[in-house]
């Protein structure tokens, strides 16, 4: 295919992450970062895969009539059989701005599968929130607790969608409790527990995690000032 500035980055990009790709696959891995705007050329630009998926978003500025298409042939050919959402989220408070088409939009709001390190999660283009649902580089912590939590007890606070919960039962853990301020992070987090063949019940508490932490230690709540 022709190249371009634009195209050369991403080219050199994943030809540097060749290594590590093989080695995740091998792990039973489908989910990784592509481009990375900040270090490779291109700031507020990131590109993720999850499993299916191809994940664009910009947080400096929007892609141009361009580049966008751009991005999306190279993928096309390089990657076959991606679903590829563009999110914009370059405008105040990170939120996603840009519209869709009916038929991508559909796409973007499809919740799909990807594995990582033999997991199970689900993730979408486009939800009622702004962030995709597994963050990856929170990884190598989901690693570490999957090798070390055999027989602990466990409490993720700030959960999000569990992925930390889910690893250490997946490792062995005696007890896990997640606690989120939000219900539909909890409620991904439980599908993603479904998803999973986890040897113990995960326990999922909608709460702050402050007044969670002093319910569990059994301080109680301070009083009125």
């Amino acid at each position: 295919m022709p190249t371009s500035p634009l195209t050369d980055l991403l080219q050199s990009a994943l030809t540097a992450r060749q290594p590590l790709i093989e080695q995740l696959q091998a792990e039973d891995t489908n989910a990784y970062r592509l481009f990375n705007g900040s270090s490779e050329g291109l700031p507020g630009l990131t590109i993720d895969r999850y499993g299916d998926l191809l994940l664009v978003q910009t947080f400096h500025a929007a892609l141009d009539g361009h580049d966008r298409p751009e991005i999306e042939a190279f993928y096309a050919a390089a990657l076959p059989g991606l679903v590829c959402i563009y999110n914009d989220r370059s405008r105040a408070n990170s939120r996603v701005v840009n519209p869709l088409p009916a038929e991508v939009l559909a796409e973007a709001q499809k919740p799909r599968e990807f594995h990582e390190l033999g997991l199970r999660y689900l993730v979408q283009g486009r939800h009622a929130g702004q962030d995709p649902w597994l963050f990856l580089d929170m990884r190598a912590g989901r690693r570490r607790v999957l090798q070390e939590a055999a027989g602990k007890s466990v409490l993720n606070l700030f959960a999000y969608t569990c992925g930390i919960g889910i690893a250490a039962a997946k490792g062995g853990a005696a007890h896990v409790v997640n606690v989120d301020f939000a219900e539909s992070n909890l409620k991904v987090g439980k599908d993603n527990a479904r998803l999973n063949d986890l040897p113990i019940r995960l326990r999922f508490v909608h709460s702050d995690a402050f007044a969670a932490m002093r319910q569990l230690a059994g301080i109680g709540q301070p009083g009125m000032v």
